[in-house]
């Protein structure tokens, strides 16, 4: 039986076994800590790498991902933190492939002096609404050549689809705690005009029960003054009749004496009667006009 290495349908089988399992594994990643554990596991059964780090630009935000033996870190970044040769892929999306390696490719991860012949694999994928670089760094010892291309890309895709599954369960969760403070506000506010209605609902009960009150004292005033003025009225009415059947001397004599007495009598309880309703009336403009009487 001839070596594996000879053997390209066994060499494929295990490459395709291997990455199907890492497309598993991403698969059922919840978290970015997960994705990292899950390509440390499998990424390195499907090519070779010393380093491998994806960059991800949307709306001119950068998130990096990257991946150095078990180490693995991630984060946002900004165009000034990109090294030369990403800067480079951005503009003109040529592909690279160079010795002249980035000191921080792996941020001190990574010895590249102790490298064999080391070299930087860079490509730039357009997606339909962000741009994703892939750069890794392999050497005589971890060879990386154009044949892993392919399923490099494979595996571009694969963390591709992850991250924006994870973005946008990020979004959702977001503009949901968004539309959960917003629906908390509106509650709250409803409770205030509710206690605001309900508190108008009291205050015009009682201010209508007042005024019922207050209307209902009125009335008992004006039948009971009415029944006092009766009384004068009627001796006034009888003497005016009394003044045709008497002469002028017996009128002045008799009849006005008694019709002032009655007169002043009368306009004494007429007085009574718009003093009383006066103040009956001042009290109850007094309570409609003090906002704070039907709240106590």
């Amino acid at each position: 039986m001839s070596p594996i290495q000879n053997n390209a349908s066994q060499l494929y089988r295990i490459t395709y076994e291997a990455y199907s399992k890492f497309a598993n594994g991403i698969n059922r990643c919840s978290n970015f800590q997960e994705i990292g554990k899950v390509a440390e596991k499998h990424l390195k059964y499907i090519f070779n790498f010393h380093v491998i780090k994806l960059i991800i630009e949307k709306d001119n935000k950068f998130m990096e991902y990257s991946l150095c033996g078990n180490n693995i870190w991630f984060g946002q970044k900004s165009l000034a933190d990109l090294n030369k040769e990403e800067l480079n892929l951005f503009k003109t999306g040529i592909p690279i492939r160079t010795a002249h390696i980035p000191e921080n490719i792996a941020q001190g991860k990574l010895d590249i002096s102790k490298l064999k012949n080391p070299y930087l694999w860079s490509w730039l994928f357009n997606k339909d609404d962000h741009k994703m670089i892939v750069s890794l760094v392999a050497d005589e010892e971890r060879v990386f050549n154009s044949r892993d291309i392919e399923i490099l890309k494979l595996a571009a895709d694969c963390f591709d689809a992850k991250f924006k599954e994870l973005n946008l369960k990020r979004e959702i969760a977001k503009k949901n705690r968004i539309l959960q403070g917003a629906l908390t506000t509106i509650q709250n506010k409803n409770e205030e005009i509710y206690k605001i209605n309900r508190n108008q609902k009291e205050t015009i009960k009682k201010r209508t029960e007042e005024i019922v009150k207050k209307n209902e004292k009125l009335l008992k005033i004006s039948v009971l003054n009415a029944h006092n003025i009766k009384e004068p009225l009627s001796r006034i009415q009888g003497i005016i009749e009394l003044f045709d059947l008497m002469d002028d001397e017996s009128c002045r004599q008799e009849l006005l004496p008694r019709l002032k007495s009655s007169v002043n009598e009368m306009d004494e309880i007429v007085r009574e009667v718009i003093d009383m309703a006066s103040r009956e009336l001042i009290e109850l403009k007094v309570k409609i006009d003090d906002p704070n009487h039907f709240s106590r």
